[in-house]
């Protein structure tokens, strides 16, 4: 394994590093002590949800209970709000649509498609089709759990769409880590420009998102255009921006993620409430964490992003904002070896397996070290799923006294989206589901922790959005 010092030399050359100085949203004022999120009692399950029109088609009336009313400030380049509200609704098959019909026969407005093309002909194209959608989606992971039990499903029923999924490859690509770019990049210079292509729709962003854009690989500008668009708040900066880099109509709004820290509380009476705590803790801890290797494993980046806004933010005695803006080469060479300091001195403290005698970083954080907390083996751990310890819990991979929470101050989260390659085989089919999938029904059910358990980026002030909530409340 690299040592930190050759990571941050790594680190110094990676692209994401020089997209943008404040690559994640900041999210702060949440206290630790009320901020342990502990779901011990599985969620009802959601009415199903169309992409059209907004009447309620059943004859039985959705009954809402509120079980949590999350808010986060989110701050990315300038203070945006975004607010994720989630809901517990008695499953009883109510179909909720979010688009009002004569919308559907307006003309779409899409780019490829002729002036007159209707959402509705978009539907009638893609009927009986297949979909190739590109996504990380592990054996065991959440994102498969959705996409196989949920989308899958009703891709099928509402629309006629076969969905194939594509398990995302992070490797074997000089461009960007996830091995689309190349994939893509690779069929435009044999010819395939706007059709042709393996892969339909893709769940990217970050880096990859921006490669994809820079090298015009990308179908757009779509998202605005699409109905369920209305859900989201484009101007808000959190939303407009991908990790500094303007999404301009090639993306759209898929889910939010934030950090946050797990502990055991059978093993940690009091967990660590900031950075420089958390770093005692580990030194007083040996072999009780461990995390990835984050120039392979998207969880161990944003672990070290995360330890790295503290101590060139509020541990060098500024704030986060001193890194709002484009890259800052001078403030990041001021700041960065304090981080590898730190890291270079808990690394003999970290987790290693029986009879590994040098450093050990996992190039796979779900595999390798999820299970190491479900056995007490590690008691503390990372995450950028808020319902991390309650989905495992649920599925009993996880022990009951598992807690996940968030520290004082710096917590970091951030956006990520679908795109459309720009020579997608099957636009009609991936607009389709992109829409389909920007609906509140289907934001819904992502955000249930025995089933996704993430967080949402809709506009809680979107008139469709206060439709929604109040059809179900009805």
């Amino acid at each position: 394994m690299k040592s930190t010092a050759e990571l941050k030399n790594n680190a110094d050359k990676t692209e994401e590093s020089k997209q943008h100085q404040r690559d994640d949203s900041y999210v702060d004022g949440i206290s630790a002590q009320h901020s342990v999120m502990n779901f011990d009692e599985p969620v009802k399950k959601s009415p199903d949800s169309s992409n059209s029109g907004f009447s309620i088609v059943s004859s039985r009336t959705c009954k809402v209970l509120t079980i949590a009313t999350i808010i986060f400030i989110l701050v990315i380049i300038n203070l945006a709000i975004n607010t994720a509200i989630l809901r517990e609704v008695q499953d009883d098959k109510t179909i909720v649509n979010t688009v009002v019909g004569s919308e559907l026969d307006q003309p779409a407005g899409l780019p490829g498609f002729k002036d007159t093309t209707t959402w509705n002909q978009i539907e009638t194209l893609a009927k009986s089709t297949t979909l190739n959608f590109y996504l990380y989606s592990p054996t065991g992971s959440s994102p498969r759990r959705w996409v196989d039990n949920v989308l899958t499903t009703e891709l099928s029923e509402k629309f006629g769409i076969t969905l194939n999924r594509i398990d995302a490859v992070y490797a074997n690509c000089d461009l960007a880590a996830m091995k689309l770019v190349c994939d893509v990049q690779n069929e435009v210079n044999a010819g395939k420009t706007t059709e042709g292509g393996a892969v339909d729709l893709v769940w990217i962003n970050g880096a990859n998102f921006a490669k994809m854009k820079e090298l015009d690989l990308l179908y757009g500008p779509w998202s605005t255009n699409v109905p369920n668009s209305k859900n989201f708040d484009f101007s808000n900066p959190s939303i407009s921006f991908d990790k500094g880099v303007p999404i301009e109509g090639m993306e759209l709004p898929f889910n939010l993620a934030q950090s946050i820290f797990l502990y055991n509380n059978r093993t940690v009476a009091s967990p660590p409430t900031d950075v420089p705590s958390f770093i005692q803790w580990v030194k007083n801890n040996p072999g009780r964490f461990i995390y990835s290797d984050p120039l392979k494993d998207f969880t161990g980046a944003a672990f070290i992003r995360r330890l790295f806004y503290y101590y060139a933010g509020t541990g060098a005695g500024g704030s986060p904002n001193d890194l709002l803006g484009s890259f800052n080469e001078n403030l990041y060479n001021q700041h960065a070896p304090t981080l590898w300091r730190i890291l270079n001195e808990i690394e003999p403290m970290l987790y290693k397996p029986a009879g590994q005698t040098t450093p050990w970083y996992p190039t796979d954080h779900e595999a390798e070290i999820r299970p190491l907390m479900g056995s007490e083996t590690i008691w503390m751990d990372f995450s950028f799923l808020i319902s991390e310890a309650s989905t495992r819990i649920i599925d009993s991979s996880w022990p009951s006294t598992i807690r996940g929470y968030v520290l004082s101050t710096g917590t970091i989260a951030d956006s990520n989206y679908l795109a459309i390659p720009v020579n997608a085989n099957n636009r009609e089919a991936a607009l389709i589901a992109a829409n389909h999938i920007a609906s509140a029904g289907s934001m819904f059910s992502r955000a249930l922790p025995e089933i996704w358990g993430t967080l949402q980026a809709f506009d809680p002030t979107a008139p469709s959005i206060k439709e929604w909530d109040r059809k179900c409340q009805g």
